[in-house]
């Protein structure tokens, strides 16, 4: 079943396409993108620790965002949205540019898609995730990565959104809006290496 708070945590976090998006449509290098994201993600980092830390602080941040907050990031762990934003940043500077671009779009629409999808018609169990959820995630992630016309081996494109989903689906510590990116990226540029 999703609730309200949930449905609104997926909604949102669809909004994380602007990072890859702003990367293709406006920045004409990796430094430039940095540049704006770095500082961005040093910020985020601060007000992690200042919420953790701080009394005060945390007071402020709860009255604004305590309904969307997860049990694991009440108890002092780093947001999904922090999260986002380090894998933003260590994805555009370790990557080609389209490498990071897909691997950021599939973490913006695959997990959600996952989510909500695994939720709403998810029978077959893994742990607390769905598979389901995750081949809706894949296929979501696939299609999208075709459309993109970047300049990448459909092959790679296949790979990466299978690998984005199958990292999303295994149970790790990590937050997936860390390891997705970074996971199905290193995938992805793997097989550009090779297929080269």
């Amino acid at each position: 079943m999703i609730n309200n708070r949930e449905l609104l945590r997926k909604l949102i976090h669809l909004s994380n396409l602007i990072i890859p998006f702003t990367y293709l449509f406006y920045f004409n290098s990796k430094i430039e993108a940095l540049m704006v994201l770095g500082p961005i993600t040093s910020f985020a980092i601060i007000i992690e620790y200042l919420r953790i830390n701080s009394v005060s602080v945390k007071k402020i941040f709860d009255s604004y965002f305590i309904t969307m907050l997860r049990n694991h990031e009440k108890s002092g762990k780093y947001t999904g949205a922090t999260w986002v934003f380090i894998a933003s940043t260590i994805s555009i500077a370790i990557f080609p540019k389209e490498i990071a671009i897909i691997s950021l779009i599939f973490m913006a629409i695959g997990d959600p898609t996952a989510g909500l999808i695994g939720r709403k018609v998810g029978r077959i169990k893994f742990y607390n995730k769905t598979l389901e959820g995750s081949l809706a995630g894949f296929i979501v992630c696939l299609i999208t990565g075709l459309l993109m016309d970047l300049d990448l081996h459909n092959f790679v494109i296949i790979v990466g959104a299978f690998s984005a989903m199958v990292i999303e689906l295994i149970p790790v510590s990590i937050d997936d809006n860390f390891t997705i990116p970074l996971f199905s990226g290193t995938i992805m540029y793997g097989m550009s290496i090779l297929l080269v």
